[in-house]
C-alpha cells in the first residue's frame, strides 16, 4: 500500500481543490489501483499572484504556460519554477510493509491564499480538502 503524511496522518490519497472544475487550483494524490506503486499526482498550479504555472495529469505535464521545467527521480520526480526554483518533488521510498510517498512544496490557489506547505516529512494543507479518497477519483 502507498501512503503519504498529510496534516502529519498517513492517507492512501487526497484531493484538494476541484479537478473537474477546468479552472483554479487543485492537488490530487490518486489512490493506486493494485499492482501500482508509483504516486498518480494530478493537479493545476498557480504561483502566489494567481498565475496559472502548469497543469499535471497522472505525473505527466498536460499544459505549461508558465516553461516549468519536470525533472525525473527515482520512484519520482520534481518540477522547477520559470525562475528554476523547486515547485514540487513526489518521492516514494519502500518499506518493508509498503510504500510512504513523501511531498515537497509550497501551493496556492488563484487568490493567492497558502494551501499546502511542506512541514517536516509531512505536508500541511490549509483550508477545505478531502484528506482521505475512499476509490480511485478518476
Amino acid at each position: 500500500m502507498r501512503l503519504a503524511l498529510v496534516n502529519d496522518r498517513l492517507t492512501p490519497g487526497f484531493v484538494i481543490g476541484d479537478p473537474q472544475s477546468g479552472q483554479g487550483f487543485y492537488f490530487l494524490a490518486d489512490l493506486l489501483l493494485p499492482g501500482q506503486d508509483t504516486p498518480l499526482i494530478s493537479a493545476r498550479l498557480v504561483s502566489e499572484k494567481g498565475d496559472t504555472l502548469l497543469e499535471l495529469r497522472s505525473n505527466k505535464i498536460a499544459d505549461n504556460p508558465a516553461g516549468c521545467t519536470y525533472q525525473a527521480l527515482p520512484r519520482g520526480f520534481r518540477i522547477f519554477d520559470p525562475s528554476s526554483e523547486p515547485l514540487l518533488e513526489v518521492v516514494t521510498q519502500d518499506f518493508p510493509r509498503g510504500h510512504l510517498t513523501r511531498i515537497k512544496t509550497r501551493l496556492f490557489d488563484e487568490r493567492g491564499d497558502l494551501r499546502v506547505e511542506s512541514s517536516g516529512e509531512s505536508i500541511q494543507v490549509h483550508g477545505e480538502a478531502n484528506l482521505v479518497l475512499d476509490a480511485p477519483f478518476n
